[in-house]
């Protein structure tokens, strides 16, 4: 595959396809990643050759490991689809769940569901990922239903689970990288940047901190999804240039 994703040159006949979206894209962006991590550890000291050589030991080390075939960063964003299933008034019933969708029609249905939060994405495309995921299913009626919310692989999704943990890395040093080198802080807009930590943690108690955490995650995440949906620009209604790529992440770790 091809470092950058595929991306037409024109449109319709004598139409200029729209200006691709910038996107965070660890699989693809990873010379910058590279670079920004390169910076942050010889500003912190780290010599030339430390780097050279530790470099050389990890390519040798890993020379074996099988590459995956990496899904697209349009792809990527297929969880959308379930922002948008949770909280558009047409597909949620009377007590705000997310309700079982004919997979096609012009409103109401998957297909427009599909439509309204992806535009340039093909439902059975999407249908088919979210599958594998164990995200949906279809019932005996053929109706699609919601059987989770996390974006996660509940199976053997490798690739798509490597391409997460990339792009997490990417905007994660992005981050970092970005406030260390603003000249201006007074003026530029810093990116968050927090953590919450303890030192002297009791690991027996460790499957019940990740429980807490993935549920409030989960609320988080969805509160801020929702919010980002609500402030997004039409397709076409507005300047490429006035058009980013804005969210938040989060992960959990510990010493090891």
């Amino acid at each position: 595959m091809k470092a950058g994703a595929r991306v037409a040159k024109t449109g319709r006949k004598g139409v200029p396809s729209p200006r691709p979206i910038k996107r965070i894209d660890g699989a693809r962006h990873w010379p910058k990643t590279l670079d920004q991590w390169t910076w942050l550890l010889l500003r912190a000291g780290v010599a030339p050759d430390q780097l050279t050589q530790a470099l050389k030991a990890s390519l040798h080390k890993h020379r074996k490991t099988r590459a995956l075939a990496m899904p697209s960063a349009e792809v990527m964003e297929y969880g959308r689809v379930l922002t948008y299933w949770q909280h558009e008034p047409g597909y949620v019933d009377d007590r705000g769940r997310a309700r079982a969708l004919t997979l096609t029609g012009r409103s109401g249905s998957f297909a427009s569901l599909v439509r309204q939060s992806l535009p340039t994405a093909h439902a059975p495309d999407v249908l088919a990922v979210l599958r594998r995921h164990g995200l949906v299913g279809t019932a005996p009626n053929g109706r699609v239903r919601m059987l989770a919310t996390e974006f996660l692989p509940r199976r053997a999704q490798h690739a798509q689970f490597l391409g997460y943990a990339l792009s997490s890395l990417e905007g994660v040093c992005d981050t970092c990288y970005h406030n260390l080198t603003t000249r201006d802080p007074q003026t530029h807009m810093r990116l968050l940047q927090r953590t919450a930590v303890s030192e002297r943690f009791d690991m027996s108690r460790l499957a019940e901190y990740d429980a807490f955490l993935r549920a409030s995650a989960d609320a988080f995440l969805v509160k801020h999804d929702a919010w980002l949906k609500r402030h997004e620009v039409r397709p076409g209604s507005a300047s490429p240039k006035r058009i980013g790529h804005v969210g938040v992440g989060i992960f959990g770790f510990r010493a090891r």
